[in-house]
């Protein structure tokens, strides 16, 4: 006996809903850049002009994780010019740190490269402080 679906239309249409509601890849990530970043860098990390840099101007750092991630982890120091500096962001595990870096790559490098957290971990112990 063949078995057949009853409305084979819908259920190929429920099918490919159901395919389609993946998550954007790097929303955790995107979550965490809305808590610890946004609120300097804009929401389309666009900064404020000359006081904090638009994340688009920022190409070769994000390209490179392992200065991005020391730059987060260390924060940057006063900038003579403008007054401002980046806080440090110590609070965040090789997780977050993951997806942090996972997103701003995807979003804002013109070479984007995925890291994994062991490479976190190599990373943050390559980390110079000043």
């Amino acid at each position: 006996m063949l078995f057949t679906l009853p409305y084979p239309l819908l259920t190929i249409f429920l099918l490919l809903f159901i395919g389609g509601c993946q998550p954007e890849p790097y929303s955790q990530g995107e979550v965490l850049y809305k808590y610890h970043c946004e609120n300097c860098h804009m929401e389309d990390g666009s900064g404020l002009g000359k006081l904090i840099p638009h994340l688009d101007s920022s190409r070769l750092t994000l390209s490179d994780p392992a200065k991005l991630v020391c730059l987060i982890h260390n924060g940057l120091p006063v900038n003579k010019l403008t007054g401002q500096k980046m806080p440090a962001n110590l609070k965040l595990n090789e997780v977050e740190m993951t997806n942090l870096v996972n997103f701003l790559g995807s979003k804002y490098a013109a070479n984007p490269q995925t890291v994994i957290v062991t490479d976190i971990k190599k990373m943050l112990a390559g980390c110079q402080t000043d």
